[in-house]
């Protein structure tokens, strides 16, 4: 017999399986595994994203999608992320030689970059920032606020979401529960002095604020392709809808982290 708490069990049972993983992966395990759980997040993600633009109609070549966006991770040990892109625009221009997609060449080759871009180059930046001074830390710590805020906005908004936030892109989605999402991943920005005690203040301050609004956009922006392409999950993670789901909110949030941490060395 199926009850309305087997959907809320199936997403706990899965969210603590990804989290054991994700805390075995960051802290103990060997560069390698990283990498190769890196990858394979990514490329789930990234073919879930290929596969709902086919839905859309939009013909994609699946292969060369995966391919170059497995390349980018490795650009961590090998420099390259230009030549990774410039090498797929050219193959996937290729690809589009071919007479009978003529009709949708630029939608194509447009829609198969961005989702590298998206998908494969945003998500590796796990890659660069896990290998910096305390990188492990910094891996969890992303990690930690913006899925704490994910939860946040979930349970708050089922139990006293009223307010719709933006109902043609996500029905479900609350006023509340974006503020509480928000609110959540700002002060456990802010607990993360306890492991982070060379971080000023100001500094997790600030990237919380800017990972709370990058998280939540982040969040919509998927919401809003699977809504343009007609579907209510990305693939079929229990209880978690799909692997690009549960990437959505990190997608926006793992670039930024990067980029503020090695603007400010001291925070590194």
């Amino acid at each position: 017999m199926i009850t309305e708490t087997d959907p809320l069990a199936k997403r706990l049972v899965t969210s603590a399986i990804l989290i054991a993983v994700s805390v075995y992966t960051i802290f103990f395990a060997t560069p390698w595994f990283f990498f190769l759980v890196v990858e394979a997040l990514m490329l789930l993600g990234l073919n879930e994203f290929l596969t709902l633009a086919e839905k859309k109609g939009i013909v994609i070549n699946h292969g060369l999608g995966l391919f170059f966006g497995a390349l980018l991770p490795l650009s961590y040990f090998f420099p390259s992320e230009s030549l990774i892109f410039v090498i797929g625009c050219l193959a996937i221009f290729v690809f589009n030689f071919h007479r009978k997609l003529r009709e949708q060449a630029l939608v194509s080759t447009a829609v198969t970059v961005f989702g590298l871009v998206y998908v494969a180059w945003f998500f590796s930046f796990l890659m660069k920032i896990r290998y910096l001074p305390n990188g492990a830390k910094w891996v969890f710590y992303t990690i930690l606020i913006v899925k704490l805020g994910d939860a946040a906005a979930y349970f708050f908004g089922k139990a006293f979401g009223r307010m719709k936030l933006v109902e043609h892109i996500s029905p479900k989605k609350s006023v509340e529960g974006a503020i509480a999402g928000f609110l959540t991943t700002v002060l456990t920005s802010l607990v993360s002095k306890v492991y982070l005690p060379h971080v000023d203040t100001i500094h997790l301050f600030v990237m919380g604020v800017a990972i709370g609004l990058l998280a939540g956009l982040g969040d919509l922006a998927e919401s809003l392709i699977k809504r343009d392409v007609g579907v209510k999950d990305s693939g079929t993670l229990p209880g978690l809808g799909g692997m690009l789901d549960v990437l959505d909110s990190l997608l926006l949030s793992i670039p930024f982290v990067y980029y503020y941490i090695t603007a400010f060395p001291g925070v590194y």
